[in-house]
């Protein structure tokens, strides 16, 4: 059997550490809405840009150059795409044009020379990014201004020393986040302010000895963080409590050897998918709403690889982007059951080596739509605006 943890160390020697982990974020297949998909390919350092249709194709419309070696890829409500460059220790943002998706550089921020920017997510609102940097054990944080494109340093959280923190989650209200300490087995839990950048540690979650927390996922209530273990090969369930700490409420094995490493919730909150690197397929679970267990409903086969998992915001198509061949596949969800079927494979170019995918949605002549919460909501009080989280 391939040992994938000794192939990772091998990757590993060529870029200074273990394969990226890469989080799971949704498409938006909304009625009048044009939807575009971007790849992160870390051995030819682009993104691929693509427009998703009805039936779940995807066209290529732009390859852009990235600084170096991007693992990780999300979406922006401002209407930016921002990338974790790992091999030029930096951050990149770039400016979605509504009319067609296509990409055109903004800002680059780069980091220390050992940071290994690992993933990032966004907030809610989109004004703020938190990026985990396994290279230094920090978690560095940016604002993103929409109006002139930059990228401002808001500080960083100085994480324990060796835990090499792969991921980063906030709840939907922005509340609270949480990082995944791959090094020493760990989930920090901070609180923030909506519409402030800061976070406070309020404690730390421990797992057993030697585990390994990779991906992670806030449901869309905000009451359970899912978290895909590595090491362990396992799926955790931790209640998010009225202030912010974790509990644990299941824990589910996977066959050994499979390596969850990045998952995602569907909108409505009812399913799971789950990326199994060693695997090559996306295990598929439903979701209990009242207790947040999980019950296994079945797997379908990726292509070699699959290192990070979208569906669209009307939970019709589901993407996974393969690093070992290259390729992007495409399913059908069938939202009664929670089943996936196959619909067909895009092929990216040769040793592109892709390891995030991300969406963005585009109304026309509109905000643009990611998954998440809605930002600067109005109010009832004087139609004033509440600060985006």
């Amino acid at each position: 059997m391939f040992d994938l943890a000794s192939a990772r160390i091998l990757a590993g020697a060529r870029r200074g550490r273990v394969l990226a982990s890469l989080g799971l974020c949704l498409l938006s297949g909304l009625s009048g809405a044009h939807t575009f998909v971007y790849v992160a390919n870390y051995n030819n350092s682009t993104i691929g840009v693509y427009a998703e249709h009805d039936k779940g194709r995807l066209t290529p419309l732009q390859m852009i150059r990235t600084p170096g070696g991007p693992e990780s890829i999300v979406t922006d409500k401002l209407g930016f795409v921002v990338t974790a460059d790992s091999l030029a220790h930096a951050v990149s943002a770039y400016r979605v044009n509504p009319a067609d998706g296509r990409l055109t550089p903004a800002a680059v921020r780069f980091e220390g020379p050992r940071a290994n920017p690992f993933s990032l997510t966004a907030s809610p609102g989109g004004r703020f990014l938190y990026v985990a940097n396994s290279g230094d054990s920090t978690v560095g944080i940016y604002r993103l201004q929409a109006g002139r494109g930059t990228l401002t340093g808001e500080g960083e959280v100085h994480e324990r020393p060796g835990a090499k923190p792969y991921a980063v989650a906030l709840t939907p209200n922005g509340r609270y986040a949480y990082v995944a300490n791959f090094g020493n087995a760990t989930i920090a839990m901070y609180r923030r302010t909506p519409g402030h950048a800061a976070l406070t540690p309020i404690g730390i979650f421990h797992e057993p000895p030697g585990d390994g927390p990779y991906g992670l996922s806030v449901g869309p209530d905000g009451r359970f963080l899912y978290v895909a273990d590595f090491r362990a090969n396992v799926l955790l369930v931790l209640a998010i409590g009225p202030h912010g700490r974790l509990t644990a409420k299941d824990r589910v094995t996977e066959p050994y050897d499979h390596h969850p490493d990045s998952l995602v919730i569907d909108p409505s909150g009812r399913y799971l998918f789950v990326a199994n690197t060693s695997a090559n397929d996306i295990s598929i679970f439903r979701v209990d709403q009242a207790s947040g267990r999980i019950a296994r409903v079945g797997r379908v086969p990726t292509g070699s690889y699959p290192f990070s998992l979208t569906l669209d915001r009307a939970a019709r198509f589901v993407f996974a982007v393969n690093f070992g061949s290259s390729t992007i596949s495409r399913y059908r969800l069938d939202r009664h059951r929670g089943t996936l079927s196959a619909i067909g494979t895009t092929r990216e170019p040769s040793y592109a080596d892709p390891y995030g995918i991300a969406a963005l949605t585009m109304r026309a002549a509109a905000a643009p739509r990611t998954r998440g919460t809605a930002g600067n909501r109005r109010g009832s009080g004087g139609g004033r605006k509440r600060p985006a989280p």
